[in-house]
């Protein structure tokens, strides 16, 4: 097998299996550091103990002091004297510090993540803070970790998986979990094709490029039997001027936070376009699969379940709250998160 990337960054929640796959990197020879020794070591100087909580502390402290990079920077530091050695890089939860660790040499970055009711459940059996967490305290941790009601220079966990190259879903046996490194390494070398999720998401992310939103560049790709069937971007519908030559964004303006009031907008969804391009040129699009760079808000929801659309396959998530509680009533609709190979928009 071709060696992989020389270097490789580690973000995730807690709870998602990054030191399970720490071990799998280290039986394939790479050198172990962490951004959480930076923290340990200021940590032990202030005298405090190094409990969860007093280390997200002095993180967020040195980054509020220092810049949201700083402990990025002092491990992007301490590698590029050793550059020989393979290094795993663990412990990213800022996008400040991806900034400055993918300036080195071959950097990836990989994100391992899995449901909340999973990262709960092993929190739970593991009780490694020696005192039993009741599920609400987990989910409260969890939150704190994803960046809700955290500074930019805080913990954005969410942020940075969204960086990642390559994201794992971690919801399997540690054989699952092998196998999908695994997949990593031979795309990294060419001896694996990507995956057809993987072939869809990036003709996705490849519309996303021809949005017109000033907030979010989102393409959509909607297929059956492993053919792409029609695709959409988000943007002004037709013979509408664009919001750029409306002066700006009309949500922005009124300050609607995201995920909310889906319906101010003058702009069609990914998801929307991709369905009315169907009807437009007499696709059947029963039964079939639509990728989407974006968790699908509200309304995209509804048509998606309408149009009896299979299986919706959404790479970052979109925090619509309604959105996930209609789809979380329903059985018609498959959904599943996107994992392999990341893409840019």
């Amino acid at each position: 097998m071709i060696p992989m990337s020389q270097i490789i960054g580690l973000t995730g929640y807690m709870g998602s299996g990054k030191g399970e796959l720490v071990k799998l990197l280290l039986k394939r020879g790479y050198a172990y550091t962490s951004l959480s020794d930076a923290v340990r070591a200021e940590a032990t100087k202030r005298g405090l103990e190094h409990t969860r909580e007093h280390l997200q502390q002095v993180g967020n402290q040195l980054r509020e002091e220092h810049g949201a990079g700083i402990l990025g920077k002092k491990i992007r530091e301490t590698v590029e004297r050793e550059l020989e050695r393979r290094w795993i890089i663990d412990g990213i939860r800022n996008p400040g510090e991806w900034e400055e660790l993918k300036h080195l040499p071959d950097f990836q970055m990989v994100g391992v993540t899995a449901s909340p009711e999973t990262i709960v459940d092993r929190i739970v059996k593991r009780n490694r803070e020696g005192t039993p967490l009741s599920r609400e305290e987990i989910l409260e941790k969890l939150n704190r970790e994803r960046g809700i009601g955290e500074p930019s220079e805080g913990q954005q966990v969410q942020r940075c998986l969204d960086h990642a190259d390559f994201l794992i879903v971690n919801e399997g046996t540690l054989q699952d979990l092998n196998v999908k490194l695994t997949h990593f390494e031979r795309l990294e070398s060419g001896e694996d094709r990507p995956t057809f999720h993987e072939v869809f998401m990036e003709i996705a992310y490849t519309w996303a490029k021809r949005a017109t939103c000033l907030r979010r560049r989102v393409g959509a790709v909607i297929a059956k039997d492993k053919q792409q069937l029609t695709a959409g971007y988000n943007g002004a519908p037709r013979g509408v001027p664009h919001c750029a030559e409306m002066g700006g964004c009309l949500r922005a303006k009124l300050k609607i936070p995201s995920g909310q009031r889906a319906e101010i907008c003058r702009g069609t969804h990914a998801e929307q376009n991709a369905i009315t391009q169907a009807a437009k040129f007499g696709i059947s699009i029963e039964g079939s699969t639509l990728y989407c760079n974006t968790f699908p808000c509200v309304i995209c929801a509804k048509m998606i379940l309408n149009a009896g659309i299979e299986t919706v396959v959404y790479d970052s998530d979109y925090d619509d709250p309604l959105s996930k509680e209609i789809l979380g009533q329903q059985s018609l609709l498959n959904l599943i998160r996107y994992e392999g190979r990341k893409f840019r928009a």
